[in-house]
């Protein structure tokens, strides 16, 4: 998920990126992308489509690996007007949201549409199941618009989405503004912790995935007091480990296991120092570059690759769960290489949002002062009476 992220990593006066939440998104995606491909997209056998079973498996999970990403987003999103209050670099993220998130959307849901209307992504009935739920319409250049710009975060629906991950977004969308009103409502306050404390526990007893926001302000806000420890690695390393054992509880799709859980792994990631450096390495920053980009396209290349693998392999002469274990592992590389591709399309999504962000907060100001100054000359002026 993207998000913003530039605030203190534990020193007073120090503002830099948190780079270990790039990795620790990035690890997330290539979960998410593990599960899509040998889980949930081309399993190949009924012990692999088994769910249930490789939900207790953390790198199989995608469910979890979703939820680390809301977690991330409500602490990136947040930690810098906590910090620091600056109205301004937060009313610029806010302006700048939408087109942070629509552009990259809309850029993947073209591509889509353009390869079914090619016939590279093949019809329903010539995709192999589970492959044959999603992108079953007609595309159609208005759907495209309506879906991509409008309707992926206001009405999300399976059956007209050219992407089936992005069911995520309209979670990221709304649950963004509302990190930006909690912490504009809570920042002031001195019992901001406690008020943040009892939203997530509110919102978690319901098991909505905006718990997930509130708990990653919550730990921007312990953060500023988080310092290199012993103490603090050992809370650390009690709140990864607890946090995988939740995971091991029996539970439905999605229940209270995945926000406690999620929260309390990327809690543990915050916390312990050796696991922060891990995510804060060049590699895993790497991973953090593609992972908004792995997210998006991997759909589009499972759809579009896997029916022509699975046909190769089969002409030449692999027994069907053979040709599934094979296309799945072609399937990998080739995500990582498309994610790349299409990395220039996220960073130009980042730049206009900041342009946006910085003109829309500049007008803001203009306009403000003019009427200050209106309503200044008003005061003054002389009575006609």
């Amino acid at each position: 998920m993207p998000a913003v992220h530039a605030a203190n990593d534990g020193a007073i006066g120090e503002t830099r990126r948190f780079r270990f939440l790039d990795g620790l998104r990035g690890w997330a995606a290539v979960v998410v992308l593990l599960h899509h491909v040998f889980v949930d997209g081309l399993p190949a056998n009924a012990v692999m489509a088994d769910r249930e079973l490789w939900a207790k498996v953390f790198f199989l999970n995608g469910t979890l690996a979703v939820c680390v990403f809301f977690v991330i987003s409500g602490f990136s999103l947040s930690v810098r007007y906590l910090q620091t209050a600056d109205a301004h670099a937060l009313g610029r993220i806010a302006a700048g949201r939408y087109l942070r998130l629509a552009i990259p959307i809309f850029a993947v849901c073209a591509i889509t549409h353009v390869l079914l209307v090619l016939g590279i992504v093949p019809p329903a009935w010539q995709r192999p199941p589970p492959l044959d739920a999603f992108l079953t319409f007609k595309p159609t250049i208005a759907q495209l618009m309506s879906f991509s710009l409008v309707k992926v975060f206001v009405a999300y629906s399976g059956a007209e989405t050219y992407d089936p991950p992005l069911w995520t977004m309209s979670y990221e969308f709304y649950g963004s503004f509302m990190v930006f009103s909690i912490v504009v409502a809570l920042a002031p306050s001195r019992r901001r912790t406690l008020a943040l404390c009892a939203s997530f526990l509110l919102l978690a007893a319901v098991q909505t995935y905006f718990a997930l926001f509130v708990a990653g302000v919550l730990l921007a806000d312990l953060f500023a007091f988080v310092a290199p420890s012993s103490m603090a690695n050992r809370v650390g390393v009690a709140l990864c480990v607890g946090g995988l054992l939740l995971v091991l509880l029996p539970s439905s799709y999605f229940s209270l296991v995945y926000v406690c859980g999620a929260a309390s792994l990327t809690a543990g990631a915050v916390f312990w120092g050796p696991l922060r450096r891990f995510f804060d390495s060049r590699f895993s920053s790497f991973l953090g570059w593609i992972s908004f980009p792995l997210y998006l396209t991997q759909a589009a290349v499972i759809y579009a690759l896997a029916p022509r693998a699975l046909a190769l392999f089969a002409a030449w002469g692999f027994a069907p769960e053979a040709q599934r274990w094979l296309a799945d592992i072609l399937l990998l590389p080739t995500a990582f290489v498309v994610a790349i591709a299409f990395c220039p399309v996220n960073d130009f999504a980042m730049a206009a949002a900041r342009r946006f962000g910085r003109r829309f907060v500049s007008l803001s100001d203009e306009l403000r002062d003019r009427l200050a100054r209106r309503s200044q000359a008003q005061a003054f002026a002389p009575s006609r009476e």
